[in-house]
């Protein structure tokens, strides 16, 4: 496989880790505003079990942890983890726009440095994982 695919591969990768992360945190937020109110842990569990947006949550994380698995045989993890940092920003963002959460001076500041962090980190170029080879 040519290094060009290599990145494509990475980059597409990486991007639905920001994209799966936020619709898992998103999801996450809507599921736990429709559950009632339980006496029991016991009946949270099951009022849980029973609520099809769980699901949805659990099928959601369990994507993100297969791509994630992908990306990581792809990419060094000093790489690949800080772009994941991205996801703070579109949650923020979509937060704001879909759940009127609010999105202070403090917040675009934080999510400034996210971005500039992000920047510096991944100017430099991804490598293949050196334990990549290691496995059988």
């Amino acid at each position: 496989m040519s290094l060009q695919n290599v990145k494509r591969k990475l980059a597409i990768g990486l991007g639905l880790v920001v994209a799966l992360d936020t619709a898992g945190q998103l999801l996450w937020k809507f599921a736990v505003g429709n559950l009632p109110d339980w006496q029991s842990p016991w009946q949270a569990v099951d009022t849980i079990l029973h609520q099809p947006l769980f699901l949805l949550v659990a099928g959601v994380l369990l994507l993100q942890l297969f791509n994630w698995l992908e990306v990581l045989e792809k990419s060094d993890l000093s790489f690949a983890l800080p772009i994941t940092s991205l996801s703070y920003v579109t949650v923020a963002g979509l937060s704001h726009l879909w759940l009127g959460e609010s999105l202070g001076t403090t917040k675009v500041l934080g999510i400034a440095c996210v971005l500039a962090g992000v920047a510096l980190i991944g100017s430099g170029e991804p490598q293949q994982n050196p334990t990549a080879d290691m496995i059988p």
